[in-house]
């Protein structure tokens, strides 16, 4: 039971929309790039607007807070994925040229996740996607003295397999995935006009 609730904690503290957020700030904090002003921005489009409708469709009862039905993911991806735009296109009418970067990174990596849910019908994890992408995209934009939070991805995986979320086969495919996709899209940044 004591694990199990340890699971529950670690899997709540390190949700993707919580952890992304807190890596956009991080960079905000250490770069200084555009005042309270972006940072809101980033908390709302990084955070909030992923966030909310899980929390409110949780409270409603239609889905539990982890989004544990495949089937039912389809919608948060969406949602995700129209927050992460709207943040990239913020950036870039700002100017923010590296928040415009992270919200790519999250987007693109956003997107092959739900390709995988959707079209593959394979609940590949969000939660390790969640702490790689991030992490990769500080890493890339701040420096390798941030890697050390790749080992995030130790504790997040033992609560997974711990509430028997997922196999370990999704476990390394999300954080896989996410970290390739966001260096992909890392890369194609730097040949693009933002």
């Amino acid at each position: 039971m004591l694990r199990h609730r340890l699971a529950k904690a670690i899997s709540l503290l390190t949700a993707p929309q919580v952890y992304g957020g807190f890596v956009a700030c991080l960079i905000w904090l250490e770069l200084g790039v555009g005042g309270a002003e972006a940072l809101l921005m980033l908390l709302f489009t990084q955070t909030v607007i992923p966030l909310l409708p899980i929390l409110v469709d949780t409270r409603k009862g239609a889905v539990d807070v982890f989004v544990s039905e495949r089937e039912k993911r389809s919608k948060y991806y969406l949602i995700s994925m129209l927050s992460y735009t709207v943040g990239f296109a913020y950036a870039l009418l700002r100017s923010y040229r590296v928040y415009a970067v992270i919200s790519l990174c999250y987007l693109v990596s956003t997107a092959a996740l739900a390709a995988v849910t959707v079209f593959a019908r394979w609940k590949i994890s969000v939660h390790t996607a969640g702490i790689s992408g991030p992490t990769t995209a500080l890493t890339l934009i701040s420096g390798s003295s941030y890697a050390p939070l790749y080992l995030l991805l130790v504790p997040v995986a033992w609560a997974r397999l711990e509430m028997k979320a997922h196999t370990v086969a999704q476990l390394a495919a999300g954080a896989a995935l996410a970290f390739a996709t966001t260096i992909l899209a890392f890369n194609t940044s730097r040949i693009l006009p933002i």
